[in-house]
């Protein structure tokens, strides 16, 4: 039986890796040592808007805190935050068999090459993850949000995605990884701006200025990748360009136009908000920050995505969100 290790068990990583469990795979979680004694305690219970649950036994869980247990995996399943890549690059290196296959399932777009330039020979595949999961406490992790996850097709990795497919957590293939992860990066542009409103998603979505801003930052995106000729693929049945446009619509207008707004269900928060809640770094420079960057190398101006940076920057160091309202926000980088 192929042995899967989430690396980096956090949010996303308990409800990739409690999916495959659930469906009968043998799963090694690596994570920190407060989420493992919740884990050990609890086991994990996987729940998600469509109103599925799985339920784990602790005694039916292996949650390890070293990356010494990346020796016994066939594949490994990359969580940590974008800013430690290259120390799990190095960890893989050290540990992982050389037959192993990595797979990036991490924000941002350069995971994937940093992983590369780091293992030890290694077969490195990019992800995505459309979705959103929350940690609710005592082990519980919520989806909340639609969608599959997206891995590229490589050899190695073939049979893995309908494994993975098989065992219940949804998986589909593609051949344009890099296409597929700026179109994500563009969506989750909206990750910022959810950490700034202090809202469940849902809520935050439902004020016409947030969507606003939100749109902005898409434009400065879909500008930038123009001029680094870079073709985004939409993330979700809307293209890019079309989605930035309809995002200041009224709402009941938006809702029937894009009825997976209305699937987004009152749990849902965005990973930096949750960040901010556990003390960690925020991945802002991974997200808004390579539009920004790829936009200083080819001289098309992000001022929006640029503000929202250090506005994000600002609630951190503060350890609090400002809770803004759209309005606020529309102001600040306009």
């Amino acid at each position: 039986m192929t042995t899967y290790a989430i690396f980096g068990a956090g949010s996303i990583g308990c409800y990739v890796g409690g999916k495959l469990a659930a469906g009968g795979k043998s799963v090694i979680f690596i994570g920190r040592e407060k989420l493992a004694d919740t884990v050990s305690k609890n086991g994990l219970v996987l729940t998600d808007y469509e109103q599925s649950k799985d339920v784990l036994t602790p005694d039916n869980i292996r949650f390890e805190t070293s990356p010494a247990s990346l020796a016994e995996a066939d594949v490994i399943l990359v969580c940590v935050k974008s800013m430690a890549s290259a120390e799990a690059a190095a960890e893989i290196a050290t540990h992982a068999k050389p037959e192993a296959v990595v797979i990036s399932l991490q924000n941002g777009v350069s995971n994937a090459d940093t992983l590369k330039a780091g293992v030890r020979g290694q077969s490195v595949a990019g992800g995505m993850v459309p979705y959103n999961v929350v940690n609710l406490g005592d082990g519980r992790f919520h989806k909340g949000t639609p969608g599959d996850l997206i891995v590229e097709v490589l050899p190695e990795t073939a049979s893995i995605i309908v494994e993975m497919a098989e065992a219940g957590l949804a998986t589909q293939a593609t051949d344009n990884i890099k296409g597929v992860l700026w179109g994500k990066l563009l969506i989750n542009l909206n990750n910022a701006l959810n950490l700034l409103s202090d809202k469940p998603l849902k809520q935050e979505l439902l004020d016409v200025n947030f969507r606003r801003v939100w749109g902005l930052c898409i434009k400065e995106g879909l500008a930038v990748l123009k001029a680094a000729d870079i073709r985004p693929v939409k993330s979700g049945p809307l293209d890019p360009a079309f989605f930035a446009r309809i995002l200041s619509l009224p709402n009941f207008i938006l809702m029937r136009i894009a009825p997976a707004f209305n699937k987004i269900d009152d749990n849902a928060r965005s990973s930096m908000w949750e960040d901010l809640q556990a003390g960690r770094a925020p991945e802002i420079d991974y997200i808004n920050g390579a539009i920004v960057a790829l936009g200083q190398e080819l001289n098309v101006p992000t001022p929006v995505n640029d503000r929202i940076i250090h506005m994000v920057k600002e609630a951190f160091a503060q350890q609090k969100s400002p809770a803004l309202s759209g309005r606020q926000v529309l102001d600040r980088v306009s």
